[in-house]
C-alpha cells in the first residue's frame, strides 16, 4: 500500500526506541505486570458483578466471576487504560481511523506480552503496529486487514477487519474467519480525540480460548503459589498453621462437619485427654481465633429438614445462635430433583470485556453471539430408581477453606472423623480412633490387639496463595448470599460480605478454580476442563477416585484412546458391592468398556495396606491383617502436564448438579512432581522414579502382580501361618499398596436400573 513506505520511515526511530514490532510477535521487553496488563476476572452466566475496582495508570480492572460472582484484577496488576500506553506509536498525518486490538484470553484478561504472537497483514504484506497492552494500528487506505493472535496452550484466532477508507464510525467491519465462532471476538466503535485529532476508533477485542482450562469458568489466573498436600496429616497440618495465624476472616465449606475433628495428632496422641486435644479440633481452633468465621455445611433431603442434624452438631449450632459474635453458620441443601436438561450455559465475551475494562462500557459494540460450551447436553432423570420416586438426593459437596482472603485450600477432605491419615497408611494407627476413645483403647491398637475405628484413607488437597484464592472465596460468597436471601435457619444472625480483590501475586503458577454448581447458579467448569484435558491427552490419563462411573465422559476417553494409539488409562478406585451399591452397574459397565477395547492400555487397581499379628496361641499363630483403603481421592492427571483435584468424583452427578469445587493446574514441572509423589507413596518402597510412561506402567503391573500373588498365598493358607519365631517369608510380604481390581459384568449387579446421573453417593 502507498502509505506503508512513508509510515515505516517515519516510525523507524520510534520502533528502535520503543520496541515497536512489525508483522511479528511481541518483543521481550515490557514484561512487568503493570505494563503487560495482566488482569483477572470474567463474566459468566447468570448474575451481576460486584467489587469491581480499577487499577493504576497501566493497571487492571476487577471484573466478573462466573455465575454471579465477581472477578478482580490479577494480583492487583494489569489491565487497560483509554489510550495504548507510553509506547503507542505516533499516528501518520494521513490517518483516517485507528484500529486498536486488545490481545486477551477468553476471560478478557490481557495475555502477558512475551507469551503471545501477533501480526497484521493486508494483501499478504505486514502492517506496522505498536502499543502495549493495547495494540494500535493506523488505518489510511481501504483494505482487508487480517489480524492474527496466538499463544501457547491457546487456540489461534484469526479475523479480518474490512476498512472502506473513510472516517465514518461504520467504516470498519469485522469479518470472522472459520473457527472463530467459539472464540472471543468483540468489536466496538467510538469517536475519540487522539493527538489533537478527532478520529474514529475501531476496537477489536480478541480472546483466545484455552486448550485445557474451562472457557465458561472463572479466569485461569497467573501469579499463584500452590502446594501439593497428600493425605490428612500433611494437609490438615498446613491448614492449622494458617488458621492459627488468621486475623481477618475464615470461610469454611464442608459436606460434613464434626466439631471434634482433630487436625493434628502428635505421636503422644494416645496419652492426651480430650481436654488437652480439644485445641487441635476444628471448633477449638476456630473459637480461639480472632478472625471472623463463616461456615457452610451441606444438608440432605431439603433445606433445614428434620435430617439436618446428620451433617453437623449442636456445638457448631450453638455459635450460630448468637448474632454479632463473629462466628456464623448456615446449612445448605441442594434442591435439585426431577427431570431436566443438562446444558451448560453459554456466555458473552463482550459482556466480560465491558465488565473487566470499564473504558469500554460506553462504546458502541456490534451484536455478537454467545459462546457455547463444548460439553454435550443430555436429559437428566433423577427419578430413575427401581421404584419411581422423586426426592432430593443431591448435595453441596464442596470442601474448601479461605483464610484471610489470600490463602485457600481446595480438596476432597471433609471435617469428619474418617478424613485423617498419614502417608504411611498403617493398618494399626491409634490416631485413627474416635475422638472420645480412651487411652486403653488406643494402646490396644498400638499393640495390634484391635483395629482402629477408621481404616486407611487416601485423599489430597492443594494450598493456593495468590489471586486465584479470590475465586474460592467467590464461590463461598455467592452461596452465602443465596442463603441469606432465602432466609434459611440462622440467616437472621448471619451477615453479608464482599470478596477481597486485587490480591498480590504470590508465585508463578497459573491455576483455575473450577466448579459444578446447580441451579440457580448453573456452572459446569469442572466438566468443561475435563473434556478439554482429555481431548488433549497424548500419553496417559491417571484417575484416582472414590468412583469410576461417569458415562458422559467414557465415550470421550474411548474416542481419544482410539485416536492416540499410545494413550493409556490407569484407574485406582475401590471395590463396590454387587448387592447394595446402586452404582454397581455403571461401574461394571465402565470397566468392561475399557477392558474390552484396550486390554493392554487400561489398568484397574485398588489400594490395600498390610500387617500381621502374632496371636500367641494355636498351630498357625501368625495372622494377616489387611486394610483396604478408602480411596476418597478425586484426582485426574494427564501427561505430566494437567492436574485436577478437589471434591468432584468421577461420576455424572459431580459434573452435572452436585455442588463441587476443584482446582485445575497446567504446569508441567509442578504436575510432574505431584505425580511422582503420588506414585512414590503407593508403589513399592525404593521404586526408581521415572517419567517414562512405559516404565512406570510396568512398575505398576509388576507391583500389582506380586501383591496379588502374596494375597493369594495368604488366602491359600486360610490367612494364618505358623512362623515359630522365624521372620516372615518374602512370599507373604506385599510391597507398596497397589493390587489388581476386577469388576464383573453388569448382570452381576443386583440393582441395574438406576439412572446414570444418579449413582455415586458422595461423601
Amino acid at each position: 500500500m502507498r502509505w506503508m513506505t512513508r509510515m515505516m520511515v517515519s516510525w523507524l526511530g520510534v520502533s528502535l526506541a520503543l520496541g515497536m514490532v512489525c508483522g511479528c510477535g511481541g518483543d521481550e521487553g515490557d514484561t512487568s505486570s503493570g505494563s503487560s496488563g495482566t488482569s483477572g476476572g470474567s463474566a459468566g452466566s447468570g448474575g451481576e458483578g460486584q467489587d469491581a475496582s480499577v487499577g493504576g495508570a497501566a493497571g487492571a480492572t476487577g471484573g466478573m466471576g462466573n455465575s454471579g460472582g465477581s472477578g478482580a484484577s490479577e494480583g492487583g496488576t494489569g489491565g487497560s487504560t483509554v489510550d495504548a500506553g507510553e509506547d503507542a506509536p505516533p499516528l501518520p498525518a494521513e490517518t483516517r481511523a485507528v484500529l486498536e486490538v486488545y490481545p486477551m484470553d477468553i476471560w478478557a484478561q490481557f495475555i502477558p506480552k512475551p507469551e503471545y504472537q501477533f501480526s497484521v497483514t493486508e494483501s499478504g504484506k505486514p502492517v506496522a503496529f505498536g502499543g502495549s497492552p493495547i495494540i494500535t494500528i493506523p488505518l489510511i487506505d481501504p483494505g482487508s486487514y487480517v489480524v492474527r493472535l496466538s499463544a501457547p496452550e491457546h487456540r489461534t484466532l484469526e479475523v479480518t477487519v474490512a476498512f472502506d477508507g473513510t472516517g465514518a464510525l461504520t467504516a470498519a467491519a469485522l469479518m470472522p474467519s472459520s473457527g472463530s465462532a467459539d472464540q472471543g471476538t468483540s468489536f466496538s466503535h467510538e469517536m475519540r480525540t487522539y493527538e489533537g485529532k478527532n478520529l474514529p476508533f475501531h476496537t477489536l477485542y480478541l480472546g483466545l480460548r484455552h486448550l485445557w482450562f474451562s472457557a465458561q469458568g472463572r479466569p485461569a489466573r497467573r501469579g499463584n503459589d500452590i502446594q501439593w498436600l497428600m493425605d490428612g496429616q500433611e494437609a490438615w497440618g498446613e491448614v492449622r498453621e494458617d488458621v492459627v495465624a488468621a486475623s481477618k476472616r475464615i470461610m469454611v465449606s464442608t459436606w460434613w462437619w464434626e466439631s471434634n475433628f482433630e487436625l493434628i495428632r502428635p505421636d503422644n496422641h494416645h496419652t492426651l485427654s480430650t481436654t488437652q486435644r480439644w485445641p487441635n479440633t476444628i471448633l477449638g481452633l476456630l473459637e480461639s481465633s480472632p478472625a471472623h468465621k463463616r461456615v457452610l455445611v451441606g444438608q440432605f433431603w431439603g433445606q433445614d429438614s428434620i435430617l439436618d442434624f446428620m451433617t453437623t452438631d449442636s456445638k457448631l449450632k450453638g455459635y450460630a445462635e448468637t448474632a454479632g459474635d463473629g462466628f456464623e453458620f448456615m446449612g445448605m441443601a441442594n434442591e435439585t430433583k426431577g427431570k431436566f436438561l443438562f446444558e451448560p450455559s453459554p456466555f458473552s465475551f463482550g459482556k466480560r470485556v465491558r465488565e473487566l475494562h470499564p473504558e469500554a462500557e460506553s462504546r458502541s459494540f456490534e451484536p455478537e453471539t454467545e459462546i457455547a460450551s463444548n460439553v454435550p447436553s443430555h436429559p437428566v432423570d433423577l427419578t430413575q430408581w427401581p421404584v419411581n420416586v422423586n426426592v432430593q438426593h443431591a448435595s453441596y459437596h464442596q470442601k474448601f477453606l479461605v483464610v484471610d482472603d489470600s490463602v485457600a485450600y481446595v480438596g476432597g477432605m471433609n471435617l469428619r472423623r474418617v478424613d485423617w491419615d498419614t502417608n504411611e497408611h498403617l493398618v494399626f494407627d491409634h490416631r485413627r480412633m474416635k475422638f472420645d476413645a480412651t487411652q486403653k483403647q488406643r494402646e490396644e491398637v498400638m499393640n495390634k490387639k484391635k483395629l482402629p475405628d477408621m481404616g486407611p484413607r487416601k485423599d489430597y488437597m492443594v494450598r493456593i496463595e495468590g489471586p486465584a484464592a479470590q475465586d474460592v472465596a467467590d464461590v463461598f460468597q455467592i452461596r452465602w448470599a443465596h442463603q441469606l436471601s432465602k432466609g434459611v435457619t440462622y440467616a437472621d444472625k448471619s451477615t453479608p460480605f464482599t470478596v477481597e480483590r486485587n490480591l498480590a501475586p504470590a508465585g508463578d503458577h497459573q491455576v483455575q478454580i473450577t466448579a459444578t454448581l446447580p441451579q440457580p447458579f448453573w456452572e459446569h467448569a469442572i466438566a468443561e476442563s475435563w473434556f478439554n484435558a482429555i481431548s488433549m491427552a497424548e500419553n496417559y490419563i491417571y484417575i484416582e477416585d472414590q468412583y469410576f462411573r461417569m458415562p458422559m465422559v467414557n465415550d470421550l476417553i474411548v474416542e481419544r484412546m482410539k485416536a492416540k494409539p499410545n494413550l493409556r488409562l490407569i484407574v485406582i478406585t475401590k471395590p463396590v458391592s454387587e448387592w447394595t451399591d446402586p452404582g454397581c452397574a455403571w461401574t461394571h459397565a465402565s470397566h468392561q468398556l475399557f477392558k474390552s477395547n484396550f486390554p493392554n492400555r487400561y489398568m484397574m487397581l485398588q489400594l490395600r495396606a498390610f500387617d500381621y499379628v502374632d496371636v500367641g496361641w494355636g498351630w498357625d499363630e501368625t495372622e494377616v491383617r489387611w486394610g483396604d483403603f478408602d480411596v476418597h481421592s478425586k484426582l485426574m492427571i494427564i501427561d505430566d502436564k494437567f492436574l485436577s483435584v478437589g471434591s468432584c468424583n468421577k461420576n455424572n452427578r459431580g459434573l452435572v448438579y452436585e455442588g463441587e469445587l476443584n482446582v485445575a493446574v497446567l504446569d508441567a514441572a509442578w504436575v510432574r512432581e505431584a505425580r511422582r509423589r503420588v506414585f512414590a507413596n503407593i508403589l513399592p518402597e525404593g521404586t526408581a522414579p521415572t517419567d517414562d510412561v512405559s516404565t512406570w506402567w510396568g512398575q505398576f503391573e509388576a507391583a500389582a502382580a506380586w501383591n496379588d500373588t502374596v494375597f493369594q498365598n495368604w488366602k491359600d493358607e486360610g490367612n494364618d501361618i505358623s512362623l515359630d519365631g522365624a521372620p516372615l517369608p518374602a512370599k507373604y510380604r506385599p510391597e507398596g499398596f497397589v493390587f489388581s481390581l476386577e469388576f464383573r459384568t453388569v448382570s452381576d449387579c443386583l440393582i441395574e436400573s438406576v439412572g446414570p446421573d444418579m449413582v455415586g453417593r458422595d461423601d
